[in-house]
């Protein structure tokens, strides 16, 4: 018996990395799965590799940034299986990097907000209806440990993150008392396609567990929290970056 048995979720972002972790690990774990993309090949693929599972999985073409776009990707996934009790909200960029904030455009800002934060916002707005309606649901969101803490050159999307944590704590406050629960992950650094570009600038030694996440480690912590396992969390921003957080790096003498 599967955690997620004849549940309905929607992953946004599932065309690779982490997304497709998540969208095939629910669907193994008994959900049927809305995979959700811009990228109709990445999504298409997902979805493939779901069914080729023996797993029930449909491809919803979406850009988060756009709030219409948000709206039929909801509607589309709740009009094929008849409700919605997982939403998780993943899709993210990560913009201009290596600029200080004086050097910064509207355009960039723009760019990395529009997609992450009110992404993610819109992902809320248009599920939390449904999920009133139906009697609970949850949300997840993610979120980055670059939302608790700076980086230099890398303002919209640490700010974009910081937001995801706050909106989450929002929507928890708000709506928690009718069985919707909302949680988010704040990931540290995992080898996904977005970053295998740039791996090797990363110090892997500054890690405490001594490695990069791999995106099945964070899809684990979206099913607890998708799942009942975790009935009694909401409103968290759970660090899942192999302790990075809880060590402070300091510049010592040798």
């Amino acid at each position: 018996m599967g955690k997620l048995d004849g549940k309905i979720a929607l992953i946004t972002g599932a065309g690779s990395g982490i997304g497709r972790a998540s969208a095939v690990l629910f669907s193994r774990e008994g959900a049927m799965v809305a995979v959700v993309d811009r990228v109709p090949a990445g999504g298409q693929e997902t979805v493939n590799m779901i069914r080729a599972a023996h797993g029930e999985a449909i491809f919803v073409e979406a850009d988060v940034s756009k709030a219409a776009s948000v709206e039929q990707m909801v509607q589309t996934t709740a009009r094929k299986y008849g409700r919605l009790d997982v939403i998780f909200n993943h899709a993210g960029i990560q913009g201009a990097i290596g600029l200080p904030t004086a050097d910064i455009s509207e355009e960039d800002l723009d760019l990395v907000l529009n997609t992450n934060l009110k992404g993610v916002f819109f992902g809320c707005k248009y599920a939390i209806p449904l999920m009133l309606k139906q009697g609970g649901g949850v949300v997840i969101n993610t979120a980055s440990i670059l939302g608790q803490a700076a980086m230099a050159g890398g303002t919209p999307y640490c700010v974009s993150k910081a937001g995801i944590i706050q909106l989450t704590k929002q929507v928890a406050s708000e709506y928690s008392r009718f069985n919707i629960r909302a949680n988010c992950i704040c990931p540290g650094l995992v080898r996904t396609p977005l970053i295998e570009p740039y791996f090797e600038v990363f110090r892997i030694d500054t890690i405490p567990i001594a490695r990069a996440a791999t995106p099945d480690d964070i899809a684990r912590v979206a099913l607890f929290l998708a799942s009942d396992d975790s009935a009694y969390i909401t409103g968290a921003a759970i660090a899942v970056d192999g302790g990075c957080t809880a060590e402070a790096k300091l510049l010592l003498k040798e």
